[in-house]
Parts: structure tokens; C-alpha cells; sequence
């Protein structure tokens, strides 16, 4: 007996099962700890894409027409939703949501959206502010008083803008070859396009002294010029565009040897007219329907303010000497135009030509061609080369939007007079700041 009570066999056995007791505490309210943390990270998804795709349907209404109505705080609660996080009580069917239809008992969910004029640190003045929690109850933690655990994640997107924007945009692409020179301090250029060589330079001996330089898709070329350009952007909203789907009419010939302007009185089109001689035409403000070539031979010009339209398969033909130089009309009245055309005078004022053909365009060097104010080519590439100008004295500013844009050899694109706004909206991007 006295053995067995000397004996201490046993005894690290029994200090161990007492150690294990709060370790094994320990352990488990570890594992709880855990599960709030991955509550956490599911939580600061669910902010950041509410936040984003806030921001995003704000960058849309600020350059209407947006083509999703919803409002911010209808778009941002849906990705929540998509994330896994409703607002209690918040019965809207959001398209993918991912709820649960009725949580664990004694845990709610939020989802606050706050539409924000300032951060501290960021610039711009529209911030989507999302903020994300849920409470549940404790389990172990409940041992240290701890009852419920609120765990919640804040995300704050930035909607910016481009520096400048666009006096130039292609719809499709944009290339620089050769070592052409490119003066657009107080606008930009874009390309809507989303190849990965929407902007494409090709040699380096070109220059550059541009507002800003987006494409929809990437830049290929020296890093000096695709270093600077914001890549993959949302496209440029092109407010010329409902001219598009416009069909123009059909117009009888024009009578006479020289140019006439559609009026009501002469609602007709000017078809393979021929100039020649060394006379100078100088247009004051008129509207001129172009079919078939409009050809100058010899020393022939026509100089002064016009707006040229362009009918399907129309070119111009510029044999010796002859040369056109044409600004934009300030104004187009109503009366100037065919009915079809009227809804949209607004915007073809400082336009110089609108022309829906596909026909290749080139403007300046050899061509002879010289045209200021706006230029509309929607289904034509054009090519720069030579010392061609966009710009207008007055105050306005020419914009020039074709289906591709090409700057080759020596090619100058001018636009110093352009001031700090154009017709051409200023791309919106989004970008997350907490």
C-alpha cells in the first residue's frame, strides 16, 4: 500500500488532460476566429464588387444614353446579392443573387450604398462608397463575454475621367508610321476598337505632344508611346452615331456646270461635276449633296466654309493643281437640309463632310484636299499624310471620326486651336481607391 501511494506513475497523464482542457479551448476558438476571418475576405468581395460595379453604372449615366437603366444603388446591391450578401429585408430578385433564403438563426446581413462627391487622396468628384457586414452569434467565444461578432468590409470605387478628351476617334484603329507629327495638347485621341493593336506604332521618329492617348483594346509599339496610353478603356461614346442609320435621299441632278447648295428651291445633288480653268470657287456657308467624283483639273480651288455629304460611292478626283479647302459651316439651318437629315442640324454645325461610304479617304500631301472642322466617315479609313490641320478659329473645335485612322510618313496633325472640350465625350473609367 505504501508503494502504491509513493507511486507517481500516472501523474504527467493527469497534468495533461488538464493542460489539454484550454488548450483544446484554445484551438477551437481559433477555428471560430478562422471562420470570421474567411467571413471577412467573402465580405471584402462582395464590398469591392458592389463598389465597382457601382461606379460603373455611374460612369454610364454620366454619358448617356446608358444602355442599363438601373440605378447605382440597384447595380451595386446586385453584385453584392452575386457575392453572396443581401440587405435584410431587401425582397428585389437580383439577376444572379446568391442568398440564402433565410440565414442562420440570429444573423443579419447589410449592404449600404453611398454615392460620394470626395475621398481623401483620390481624385475626381463621383465615388460609390459600398459597405458590407453581417452579425451572427458566438459559439465558444461566448466564454470571454463574447456574444455576437460583427464582421464588415468597406470598398470606395472612383469614377475618372480621361485628362482630355478626344478631337480624334477611330472606330476601329489607330496607327502611326513613318515619323509623323502630332500637336494635340488640349485634346485626345481614341480608338473604340479592342484588338490588341487598336494603337499601333510602327518606327520611332515620330511626335508625340498629345492631351491623352485610349483605345478599347492594346497598344502595340515603342513603349515611350504605348507607356503613357490608357488600354482596354471603355469605348468613346460617338454622338454622331444616329446619323448612321440615317438613309439618305434620293436626289435628282443638279443643273449647271458648278457647284449648287441644296436649298428647297434646288433640292438636288451635284453628280461627276467637273472643274477646270484656274478660277478660284469660294463657298459662304452652303450645304452640297456629292455623287459619283467631283473632279478639279488645272489650277481650280474651292476654298471658303461648306458642308460637303458625301452620297453612297462619292470621291473626290484632283487632277494638276487643283485643290479644295474647306471649313466647317458654324451653323447648318434646318432649311439647308432635307427633311430626312433636319432632326439632326445641331450636329452637323462646324462639320466640313459627312460621308457614309466606305471609299478610302486621304487627306493632305498629294491629295490636295485640306478640310477643317468635323469630320464624319464612319464606314472610310482615312490616311493622314502631308501637313493636314483639324482645328477652328472662333472657339470651336473639329473632331475627326472615321472607321480607321492612319498617320503616315510625315504626316502633321494640328489641333492647337482646339480648346478643352469637344462634342466627343471624355471616357470614364472606374477604378477602386479603398
Amino acid at each position: 500500500m505504501r508503494k502504491l501511494l509513493r507511486s507517481r506513475r500516472g501523474s504527467v497523464a493527469f497534468a495533461t488532460v488538464v493542460a489539454l482542457v484550454p488548450l483544446i479551448g484554445a484551438i477551437a476558438l481559433g477555428g471560430e476566429a478562422g471562420s470570421w476571418y474567411v467571413t471577412k475576405k467573402h465580405a471584402q468581395n462582395a464590398a469591392d464588387a458592389a463598389a465597382y460595379s457601382g461606379g460603373v453604372q455611374q460612369a454610364c449615366l454620366n454619358s448617356p444614353p446608358c444602355a442599363v437603366s438601373n440605378t447605382v444603388d440597384y447595380r451595386a446591391k446586385q453584385f453584392a446579392a452575386q457575392h453572396s450578401f443581401c440587405n435584410g429585408g431587401d425582397t428585389t430578385a437580383y439577376p444572379g443573387a446568391r442568398c440564402l433564403g433565410s440565414l442562420p438563426s440570429g444573423t443579419t446581413q447589410t449592404v449600404q450604398i453611398a454615392s460620394l462627391t470626395s475621398w481623401p487622396g483620390a481624385s475626381g468628384t463621383n465615388f460609390v462608397q459600398a459597405t458590407v457586414t453581417q452579425q451572427q452569434p458566438t459559439y465558444l467565444a461566448k466564454v470571454l463575454g463574447i456574444s455576437t461578432v460583427t464582421i464588415g468590409a468597406t470598398a470606395v470605387a472612383a469614377v475618372q475621367g480621361l485628362p482630355k478628351p478626344p478631337c480624334a476617334l477611330s472606330l476601329t484603329s489607330i496607327s502611326f508610321q513613318g515619323s509623323p507629327n502630332i500637336n494635340a495638347p488640349n485634346c485626345g485621341m481614341a480608338a473604340n476598337g479592342t484588338a490588341g493593336n487598336a494603337l499601333n506604332f510602327t518606327g520611332g521618329g515620330m511626335t508625340m505632344n498629345v492631351g491623352s492617348l485610349s483605345s478599347a483594346g492594346g497598344c502595340t509599339g515603342a513603349s515611350q508611346f504605348c507607356g503613357p496610353a490608357y488600354t482596354y478603356m471603355p469605348p468613346v461614346n460617338n454622338p454622331f452615331s444616329v446619323l448612321d442609320a440615317v438613309t439618305l435621299p434620293t436626289l435628282s441632278n443638279c443643273t449647271g456646270s458648278n457647284l449648287v447648295a441644296y436649298t428647297a428651291a434646288t433640292p438636288c445633288k451635284n453628280n461627276n461635276v467637273s472643274l477646270t480653268g484656274n478660277t478660284t470657287i469660294n463657298l459662304t456657308g452652303g450645304v452640297y449633296f456629292i455623287s459619283g467624283t467631283l473632279t478639279l483639273k488645272g489650277t481650280t480651288a474651292i476654298s471658303g466654309t461648306a458642308l460637303f455629304i458625301l452620297l453612297p460611292g462619292a470621291s473626290f478626283d484632283m487632277k494638276g493643281t487643283g485643290t479644295i479647302t474647306i471649313g466647317g459651316n458654324p451653323s447648318v439651318a434646318t432649311s439647308q437640309l432635307p427633311s430626312v437629315l433636319q432632326p439632326f442640324a445641331g450636329l452637323f454645325a462646324n462639320m466640313s463632310i459627312y460621308d457614309q461610304s466606305n471609299v478610302a479617304v486621304t487627306i493632305g500631301g498629294n491629295s490636295n484636299i485640306n478640310l477643317s472642322g468635323t469630320m464624319y466617315l464612319p464606314n472610310a479609313a482615312v490616311t493622314f499624310q502631308g501637313n493636314p490641320t483639324i482645328s477652328l478659329s472662333g472657339g470651336g473645335c473639329g473632331e475627326l471620326i472615321a472607321k480607321s485612322i492612319a498617320f503616315n510618313g510625315n504626316a502633321t496633325f494640328d489641333s492647337t486651336g482646339c480648346p478643352t472640350s469637344t462634342k466627343l465625350p471624355s471616357t470614364q473609367y472606374v477604378t477602386l481607391v479603398q
